[in-house]
């Protein structure tokens, strides 16, 4: 029996070390978001050089289309038919790249009938090298403030639901103990429940 008990305890244990370090995780990542975001006034954030864009128009269809999810890696080092994402103002524009010139690239959009004005290789933010279909109605809402709360408020919960701090023996100045196996009084001396 305490053997079960043991593998249990340790089972719960790493489960709370894992909630905690999901939880650590998320928060890290959110804080590093919200500074680049809001504080450092970017039109995105990258995390190990890559990226993430939800495309909100269908001039890259059928190869992208609007609610998908593209994965970009950050990079200026772009080529002839590479899909890639560049700035254009405030904008963040997804579009082929049909011809290189001696000062940048010509770009167009795989449903637009017109190339687009030609950009400059510091306007490139990177390349395109995965397409997530439908996505973006998902990264819309776990990335809405009031759901990362609650993913964070539930994996606490969780995590503090799961901690254990195991059985103590109360020492001559205690009265009582809260513990994961409930609250234990001492009377007369002897640890009761």
């Amino acid at each position: 029996m305490n053997m079960k008990r043991d593998y249990l305890y340790g089972f719960i244990k790493i489960v709370n070390r894992v909630m905690s370090t999901l939880l650590f995780i998320i928060l890290a990542i959110c804080v590093y978001l919200f500074i680049s975001l809001n504080i450092l006034s970017k039109n995105y954030a990258s995390i190990f050089s890559y990226t993430v864009f939800q495309i909100g128009s269908n001039s890259m269809a059928p190869t992208i289309t609007t609610n998908d999810l593209i994965l970009v890696k950050i990079t200026k080092n772009v080529d002839v038919d590479d899909v890639i994402t560049f700035e254009d103002g405030n904008i963040l524009v997804t579009h082929r790249v049909i011809s290189k010139t001696g000062h940048g690239f010509i770009t167009k959009g795989d449903a637009n009938n017109e190339n687009d004005k030609q950009i400059s290789t510091e306007q490139v933010v990177g390349k395109v090298i995965k397409v997530l279909p439908n996505m973006g109605v998902w990264f819309k809402v776990f990335t809405t403030p009031k759901i990362i709360f609650l993913v964070c408020f539930t994996l606490f919960m969780f995590s503090l639901a799961f901690s254990y701090t195991g059985k103590k023996i109360l020492t001559k100045n205690d009265d009582f103990g809260i513990y994961y196996s409930g609250i234990e009084f001492k009377k007369g001396g002897k640890n009761v429940k």
